[in-house]
């Protein structure tokens, strides 16, 4: 079995601030703490880093950091007119590193208007930064399957060894591609055949044989349907692994997962090995990076820099 190869990728310029969504379906597989980790880790090698807590109803990226923010998310969803997203943004201790805080988690802001969002998409894309990193919320709400989908290809997936991690994880990928075919037609017929079907595979065979739609129709929408899965190309990081072999085969079977059923090629990132000094870091609010440098676990989360082809 070939290992995840330890080559960095190349990142090709751009005009606006490259985005890097990280989500996954289970909660607790360590999502926020590799978002803030490789936030700092990024931003000490000198890349204007925005860290984006996009969990609107359980924030917690300022603790990681250990900061206290003075403005909240929920003063860019509560602007009047025009939003401007820049007077959220605060500065943090670390160098080059700055926050976009969490909600309060109240029901208003926990449940954005879907207009609410497409303005915030929208003005993440005009920081003046290199990266935005965008920590989500576990599950596969709307909103958190709407603010995966910003980046087709630089989505992360959290997962660790374990088998419900692994399945949970394919189901909000299924339920982003099936959010991202709903948002591109728009259309109640194929909203109403996605309800009952489990993988794209399958749908395509129900659009095949459906009498809603015409023959030269069908083709069109299933060469559609195939296009848009191929265009996600999603990456998967293994975190609490033993070794790099047992991160490789989960990470195997859940892109074996996606490419039979949803006909998505996800990528191999890399992986996080298990570290007892994880709980401790949190609780003092004191990233690895910075206060184990050493570790592993740390260089693992360097590694992931740098094939992110941030050096």
């Amino acid at each position: 079995m070939q290992l995840i190869e330890e080559q960095p990728v190349s990142r090709p310029q751009r005009d606006a601030p490259e985005i890097l969504v990280i989500g996954g379906g289970k909660g607790g597989v360590g999502k926020t703490c590799l978002a803030a980790n490789l936030a700092v880790e990024i931003a000490r090698r000198g890349w204007r880093v925005v860290i984006v807590d996009a969990d609107l109803s359980c924030s917690n990226v300022e603790t990681v950091l250990g900061i206290q923010a003075a403005r909240r998310l929920d003063d860019f969803f509560y602007q009047k007119g025009g939003k401007d997203l820049g007077q959220v943004v605060c500065e943090t201790h670390y160098d080059n590193l700055a926050i976009i805080p969490g909600t309060t988690g109240l029901l208003d802001v926990a449940n954005p208007k879907y207009q609410q969002k497409i303005a915030l998409i929208r003005e993440l894309q005009t920081l003046e930064a290199d990266l935005i990193v965008v920590d989500l919320d576990a599950g596969a709400h709307l909103n958190t399957l709407d603010f995966f989908l910003m980046a087709d290809t630089n989505g992360i997936l959290v997962i660790t060894p374990e088998k419900t991690s692994i399945d949970n994880a394919y189901k909000f990928l299924r339920a982003s591609l099936f959010r991202r075919v709903e948002r591109f037609y728009q259309s109640p017929e194929l909203a109403l055949l996605l309800k009952r079907i489990e993988s794209l595979r399958e749908f395509i065979e129900c659009v095949k044989t459906s009498n809603t739609f015409e023959g030269e129709t069908k083709g069109a929408i299933c060469r559609e349907l195939v296009a848009l899965a191929r265009s996600m190309k999603p990456k998967i990081v293994v975190n609490r692994a033993r070794n790099a072999y047992e991160a490789q085969i989960a990470a195997n079977i859940l892109s074996k997962l996606a490419r039979q059923h949803l006909m998505i090629e996800p990528e191999n990132l890399g992986y996080l090995v298990f570290d007892n000094h994880v709980s401790e870091t949190i609780n003092s609010g004191m990233p690895l990076v910075v206060s184990y440098p050493r570790l592993k676990i740390s260089q693992c989360i360097a590694d992931l820099a740098s094939r992110l082809g941030y050096f």
